[in-house]
C-alpha cells in the first residue's frame, strides 16, 4: 500500500512540474523548458507503468524495460538541459574531480549487477556517469558557471538520491515507513520541485 501511495505522490509531483514546464515553454518559447517538460513527462510515464502494475497485478513490473526506457529518456533530457544552460566553453579543459562521477557509477554498476540485470545497470551507469561528470565539471569550473551552480547542484543531488534508492532497495524490503527507500523517494519527489527554480535561475526566465 505504501509503495502505491509513494508512486502516486511522485507521479502527481512530476505532473505538476511538467505542467509548470510546459506553461513556461509556451510563454517564453523556450527550448530549455520544453526539454524540462520532456524530462518530467518521461519520468512520470515510467512511474505510471510501475504504479499500474502494482494496482492491477499487486506486484512490481515483470517487464521493467518499459519503465527503464522512460527513465533512460528522462536522464537524457536532463543532460540536454545541463548542456543548454551551461555549455562547456572550454571543451579541452577537464580536471580530476569530474572523473569521480563515472568512476563512482561504474563501481556501483558492478555492485548492482549482483542484484539485477547487467545491461540495464550498464546503461544507467553510462547515463548517470555522464550527468555526474557534467555537473561536477561545472561546479569545479570556477567563475565560468556561477549562474548555473544551483542547477548543477540540484542535478547532482537528484542523481545521488536515485543511487540512494537503488542501494536501499538492495538491503531493505517491506512495505512500511521503516524502509528508508520511501523516505529517500519522498526527498526525490521534493527534488523535482527544486529543479524548477534551478532551471529558472539558470536560464533567467
Amino acid at each position: 500500500m505504501i509503495e502505491s501511495i509513494d508512486n502516486a505522490l511522485q507521479i502527481a509531483s512530476l505532473l505538476i512540474c511538467a505542467s509548470i514546464a510546459v506553461y513556461r515553454a509556451a510563454k517564453y518559447k523556450s527550448r530549455t523548458w520544453t526539454q524540462a517538460f520532456y524530462f518530467y513527462g518521461s519520468w512520470a510515464l515510467g512511474g505510471i507503468y510501475w504504479l499500474l502494475c502494482l494496482l492491477f497485478y499487486n506486484d512490481t513490473p515483470q517487464i521493467s524495460i518499459v519503465s527503464d526506457l522512460s527513465w533512460y529518456a528522462a536522464l537524457i533530457f536532463l543532460y540536454m538541459i545541463l548542456r543548454r544552460v551551461a555549455p562547456p566553453e572550454d571543451a579541452g579543459k577537464v580536471g580530476f574531480w569530474p572523473w569521480l562521477g563515472p568512476i563512482f557509477t561504474v563501481g556501483m554498476a558492478f555492485f548492482f549487477m549482483f542484484h539485477g540485470e547487467i545491461i540495464s545497470n550498464l546503461i544507467y551507469a553510462g547515463l548517470m556517469g555522464l550527468l555526474l561528470f557534467s555537473a561536477i565539471r561545472r561546479l569545479t569550473g570556477g567563475d565560468l558557471y556561477n549562474n548555473q551552480r544551483f542547477f548543477s547542484i540540484t542535478v547532482l543531488i537528484l542523481c545521488l538520491l536515485e543511487y540512494g534508492l537503488w542501494v536501499s532497495s538492495c538491503f531493505w524490503s517491506g512495505d512500511t515507513l521503516a524502509n528508508p527507500y520511501y523516505w529517500i523517494d519522498f526527498l526525490l519527489s521534493a527534488g523535482f520541485f527544486v529543479l524548477i527554480p534551478a532551471i529558472k535561475k539558470a536560464v533567467g526566465k
